[in-house]
């Protein structure tokens, strides 16, 4: 009774998370919603007793990369939402996108249902062995991952130097820049 609301509490703050964070005008609040979605997601990492992604979720996702929006987004000079509106075809697009998105998730949890049954939950061997070897899930990761992490990296970075350089393209400018003093 106590896995199951749990459960779905983790289930309802990446859900609610997600959605606050795309539809908040408020910069800022969207970011810090999306950090309720992070550790709802992380929550449901327990919930299929995958511990170690659980807390590289909560260290790389929640620690890192939501401050590293935070940080970004303080850059822009309109947190609160107030000059930037998306045009309505932007608005129709995304609306239908997300029309998208919701029918092949439903699709996609009718086919696991479908097939529940007769899905075998072993691992494969090699990655079972590999990660019960003390060190296994760190060879794993530094070995055929490390290409994908550092590419993950220099895109970070290269979108917070973007970030940075739009700000200060489309900052206004006030008589004290103009000026020089």
């Amino acid at each position: 009774m106590l896995a199951d609301l749990l459960f779905w509490i983790c289930a309802l703050a990446t859900v609610g998370g997600a959605l606050a964070s795309a539809l908040l005008p408020n910069l800022v609040h969207a970011a810090l919603c999306l950090g309720l979605a992070l550790s709802g997601v992380a929550g449901l990492y327990l919930f299929l007793e995958a511990y170690y992604l659980a807390c590289v979720q909560v260290i790389v996702y929640v620690g890192g990369i939501l401050i590293l929006i935070l940080f970004a987004t303080l850059f822009s000079s309109d947190i609160l939402g107030r000059f930037q509106r998306s045009p309505p075809w932007q608005r129709v697009g995304g609306l239908c996108v997300a029309a998208i998105a919701g029918a092949l998730a439903v699709r996609l949890g009718q086919v696991v249902y479908q097939h529940a049954a007769t899905l075998e939950h072993q691992r494969p061997a090699q990655l079972r062995e590999a990660i019960a070897a003390p060190g296994g899930i760190g060879d794993l990761l530094t070995g055929p991952w490390l290409i994908p992490f550092l590419l993950a990296s220099l895109l970070l970075t290269a979108a917070l130097l973007a970030a940075v350089a739009l700000v200060q393209r489309y900052r206004h400018r006030t008589p004290k820049d103009v000026d020089g003093s």
